[in-house]
C-alpha cells in the first residue's frame, strides 16, 4: 500500500536547544500533548536537534519507526528546515514531509513570561503543524503552483496576475475552443498570488495548498465550551520573507507580546484566500490579522500591494455578513520591524479584547457553523460547472 493511501505515520522531535527552550516551555507537557495528536505514533525530545549527530539520529528514528511524516518543534523554519529535510531524504522520505514549528523564538523567548501560555501556545502550534503536513501529497516540489484543468474556466486571471509570465493560456486539447492555464514551473516562484485570486478554485500551490492551510485554520480555531475560554484567539497570516522573520527577530531581542495568537505562515501575503479569513471567524477566531510586507519592499515586488486591495474589499464583505470590522485587519511590517511587529499584534490583540469574544466562538449542540470553501470535494479532474459547496 502506498503511503497516500493510508493513514500517515507522524513523529513529532522536540528540541530543548540547550535550555533555551525548555525554561519557558514544559517539554513533558508538549511531549505528553504530541501523542495525544491524530496520527503522531513517535514523539522524542532531543537536545540541539540541528547538529549533525542528533539529525542522524532523527533519519533513523524515521527509519525504525516507518515515519511518514515529520514535525520538528524547535528554532525557526527559515534556519534550519531545509537541514531537517535532508536528514528525512537521507531516511528515504521526500523533504517536502518535513514541517518545523517555531517554538523557541515564537513562544519561549517571546513570552518568556508566561510559561504557562507559551507551552498552551507551543501545544496548539504543534498540532497545527501535525494537521498540515498529514495533508501534504509525497511528490510535492518547493512551493509552485498547479492547475487542476478539469476545474479551469480559460478565464485567464491568474496569468494576468502572475508577474514573472510563468502562465499561459493554451489551448484545451480536450475541450475544442476553451483555454486553459498552463504552469511553466521552472519560473513559477511561488509567491501564491494566482492561486488566491483563481475564481474557479482550479489552482493550488505545493506546501501551502488549501487544504494544508485550511487544516492549519481548524487547529488554531478548536472549539470552545465556554465564552471566555482562552480569550482572545487570533489567527496571523504571516509572510515567510517579511512579518513571520519580524516576529523571529522580536523572539530574538525578547520582545514581550500577548501569548493569545497563533501564526501561519505562507510564502507571500497575497497566497492568503479571502475565504481562509472567513473560515477561520467561522470557526469562532476573535480576530484575524494579516501582516504583510510594506508595499516597496515585498519579495515578489508588488505582492502587498494585491494584498491591500483584496483585503479592503473583504473587509466590506466582513461587515455585510455580521462581524465588526475591528475583527479583522492588514498591517505591514518588513523583515527588519521586530518592534512594529511587536505592537502591530499587542494593540489588535488588545482591540480585539474591547469588542468582546466572537459570537460564533461556541458552536451549536448539534454541530459547529463553519463557512464551507467553494474548492471543498472538488476533485482535481472535475468539470467546469461542478458543483461546489
Amino acid at each position: 500500500m502506498e503511503e497516500n493511501e493510508r493513514d500517515p505515520r507522524t513523529g513529532v522531535f522536540i528540541c530543548s536547544c540547550g535550555g533555551s527552550t525548555n525554561l519557558t516551555v514544559s517539554m513533558r507537557d508538549l511531549s505528553r500533548y504530541a501523542r495525544e495528536l491524530e496520527g503522531v505514533v513517535h514523539v522524542e525530545t532531543m537536545d540541539y536537534a540541528c547538529h549533525v549527530e542528533p539529525r542522524k539520529h532523527i533519519s533513523a528514528a524515521i527509519k525504525d519507526n516507518k515515519l511518514d511524516r515529520i514535525v520538528v518543534a524547535a528554532c525557526s523554519p527559515l534556519l534550519y528546515l531545509r537541514e531537517f529535510q535532508e536528514a528525512a531524504m537521507q531516511a528515504g522520505k521526500a523533504g517536502c514531509l518535513v514541517e518545523m514549528v517555531s517554538i523557541r523564538e515564537q513562544c519561549a523567548w517571546m513570552h518568556s513570561l508566561d510559561p504557562r501560555e507559551a507551552t498552551r501556545k507551543a501545544q496548539e502550534l504543534v498540532a497545527m503543524g501535525t494537521a498540515k503536513i498529514a495533508l501534504v501529497r509525497p511528490g510535492e516540489v518547493g512551493s509552485i503552483a498547479s492547475v487542476k484543468h478539469g476545474a479551469c474556466s480559460g478565464c485567464g486571471v491568474c496569468e494576468a496576475t502572475c508577474r514573472v509570465s510563468a502562465i499561459k493560456m493554451v489551448p484545451d486539447l480536450s475541450r475544442p475552443g476553451k483555454r486553459v492555464a498552463s504552469i511553466q514551473p521552472k519560473m513559477c516562484e511561488g509567491c501564491g498570488a494566482c492561486v488566491a485570486a483563481c475564481p474557479s478554485a482550479a489552482m493550488d500551490q505545493a506546501c501551502f495548498s488549501n487544504s494544508e492551510i485550511s487544516a492549519e485554520i481548524d487547529a488554531a480555531t478548536p472549539p470552545r465550551s465556554q465564552e471566555m475560554e482562552n480569550f482572545p484567539n487570533i489567527v496571523v497570516f504571516a509572510c515567510h520573507w517579511c512579518s513571520y522573520a519580524a516576529g523571529d527577530l522580536a523572539g530574538i531581542k525578547r520582545l514581550q507580546i500577548p501569548a493569545h495568537f497563533r501564526s501561519i505562515r505562507t510564502m507571500c501575503s497575497a497566497r492568503v484566500d479571502p475565504e481562509w479569513v472567513m473560515r477561520a471567524l467561522s470557526r469562532g477566531a476573535d480576530g484575524v490579522l494579516i501582516l504583510a510586507g510594506k508595499p516597496g519592499r515585498c519579495h515578489y515586488e508588488v505582492g502587498s500591494i494585491r494584498t491591500n486591495r483584496r483585503m479592503t474589499l473583504l473587509k466590506t464583505v466582513i461587515v455585510q455578513l455580521g462581524f465588526d470590522e475591528g475583527r479583522f485587519s492588514t498591517v505591514f511590517v518588513d523583515s527588519d520591524e521586530a518592534e512594529a511587529y511587536q505592537r502591530s499584534i499587542t494593540e489588535f490583540v488588545a482591540h480585539v479584547k474591547e469588542i468582546g469574544p466572537n459570537p460564533l466562538r461556541i458552536s451549536e449542540p448539534t454541530e459547529r457553523v463553519t463557512l464551507d470553501y467553494q474548492y471543498q470535494g472538488v476533485p482535481p479532474d472535475a468539470p467546469v460547472g461542478y458543483p461546489r459547496s
